[in-house]
């Protein structure tokens, strides 16, 4: 399985706690396997990320603005048409993603308020935008 995080993102996810990453893989529906090796798991769930955003949309709160803000246009409107969004140009579609997320964001503060798929998903968005736009194999 292709790596889908940069070095960098990697980095991010360094000092996160192993039961956090396991709860943000069972939320996302992804196996655990016997030994976890982080770039393996965390390149899972960006894929399970893609399913769950095409099924249900992606929780965005206000605080996300500035993760989608910097996604390069094509990325944007790729991971927008994903959630079902209309892509427009940049701060439109970043406004439209923003008022989308925020419905399926309430949806989790109230049926998954244990959910880590919000709190990581910024980190994810990056990877998942580029595995999106990119395609099936994450290059």
């Amino acid at each position: 399985m292709t790596a889908l995080l940069t070095p960098e993102e990697l980095s991010m996810f360094e000092n996160a706690p192993e039961d956090d990453l396991v709860d943000l893989a069972i939320d996302l529906n992804v196996m655990i396997p016997d030994e976890i090796v982080r770039p393996q798991l965390l390149s899972a769930c960006v894929r399970s990320l893609r399913d769950l955003a095409q099924s249900e949309g992606l929780p965005f709160s206000p605080y996300d603005k500035e993760d989608l803000t910097q996604l390069p246009q094509e990325e944007l409107d790729a991971v927008a048409r994903l959630c079902g969004v209309t892509p427009g140009q940049h701060p439109e579609t970043v406004k439209r993603m923003l008022k989308h997320g925020k419905k399926v964001y309430k949806v989790y503060r109230k049926h998954r308020k244990r959910s880590q798929i919000p709190l990581y998903m910024p980190m994810l968005l990056a990877p998942l935008a580029r595995f999106v736009t990119r395609g099936e194999d994450g290059s």
